[in-house]
């Protein structure tokens, strides 16, 4: 009887787990600021510094693409607009899950590798927001 409940028990420990794991790999919007980060240090370029003014736009940013994905702002206005006093670079992307993914589409992208290798930025922030499984992004830079 023990070493049924202690193979249950270890069952569920080890389910738990591994559905955590998955669970923060999808959209993990700070594993891919710090992919941006390599990919900038690897070019010769200062890391950005997270700023959390540039994550509260990220979060606009990220929740209205799950509407109108655009970088017009669902109500026409521009996109730096959600933040107009620190906002100088956008990225956006959906149909992505890991920040393995979405950094390598942005670096694919002549536009989206622009606004990573842009030496005039020395902040951003990175947010995701998942609707029915799809994970939205939203990149932001700062000056």
């Amino acid at each position: 009887m023990k070493k049924v409940v202690k193979l249950v028990l270890l069952t569920a420990l080890f389910a738990t787990f591994f559905a955590m794991t998955a669970f923060a790999a999808k959209g993990d919007a700070q594993a891919a600021f710090n992919k941006v980060n390599e990919i900038r240090v690897a070019n010769g370029l200062n890391p950005l510094t997270w700023n959390y003014q540039v994550e509260n736009a990220a979060k606009v940013r990220a929740n209205e693409i799950v509407s109108s994905f655009s970088h017009t702002r669902p109500d026409g206005r521009p996109w730096y607009t959600a933040d107009d006093k620190v906002l100088y670079g956008e990225n956006l992307a959906q149909y992505y899950d890991s920040s393995d993914e979405v950094v390598q589409a942005w670096m694919n992208s002549p536009s989206h590798r622009a606004n990573i290798l842009k030496p005039d930025f020395k902040s951003g922030a990175i947010f995701t927001v998942e609707v029915d499984g799809e994970v939205y992004w939203a990149e932001e830079f700062g000056i």
